[in-house]
């Protein structure tokens, strides 16, 4: 876990490559929450937005301590918004919509977090920050919205030189011996193979990074 001092620090001196807003799925997010590692993120973000389905789940009574703690602090500096959805808003009906599997080619249902998450990104221009490829990927394919994964971050982290190859590695590893799911066994081999056509896939966009 980050002391609040070291959080403040990176507040005052973040980088903010992305200003665009950010809605991120649990899984994402969570794998940065567990290891204890979120200033990357708040180097690469001016704020990042969970919604309140996202946020229940990161809540969870099975949630390891560790995530809760974590996403505590950058709740109360700010650096993480909880959005919520009124029953009225269009990003309700978008939500509502998607979860039952409406707006699907195939008719496929999908997480309460994942629909919350793309539904606000489509509603606001927004990005979508997830590792659940299988549920949303089709859906920032049809609405051309910019995904993020933890894999791509990390690359972009690389590239922009705020953390080395050899760091990304070991973050890499923590996060599996987490049980977090990475498509690969090491950065190195994703950043190799995989990153690339990761940016040209997901992205939609030069000017995200």
């Amino acid at each position: 876990m980050f002391s609040d001092r070291i959080l403040f620090i990176i507040l005052k001196k973040g980088i903010f490559l992305i200003n665009k807003p950010v809605f991120y799925d649990t899984d994402c997010l969570a794998c940065f929450l567990i290891i204890g590692e979120c200033s990357i993120l708040i180097q690469m973000f001016s704020k990042i937005i969970i919604t309140e389905p996202v946020h229940r789940e990161l809540f969870n009574e099975s949630t390891p301590p560790i995530i809760k703690n974590n996403l505590r602090v950058l709740i109360g500096r700010g650096f993480v918004e909880v959005k919520e959805m009124s029953i009225l808003s269009s990003v309700y009906h978008c939500y509502s919509y998607i979860e039952q599997g409406l707006r699907s080619d195939n008719d496929t249902r999908i997480g309460k977090g994942e629909a919350s998450v793309i539904a606000f990104a489509k509603e606001n221009d927004g990005i979508v920050a997830s590792n659940n490829l299988f549920d949303v990927k089709e859906y920032t394919d049809k609405y051309n919205l910019s995904l993020i994964t933890t894999p791509l971050i990390l690359g972009k982290a690389v590239e922009n030189k705020l953390i080395d190859e050899t760091k990304a590695n070991s973050l890499w590893s923590k996060m599996l011996d987490r049980n977090m799911y990475l498509p690969d066994d090491s950065f190195s081999e994703y950043y190799s193979n995989n990153y690339e056509d990761d940016c040209d896939d997901f992205l939609k966009s030069n000017n995200i990074f």
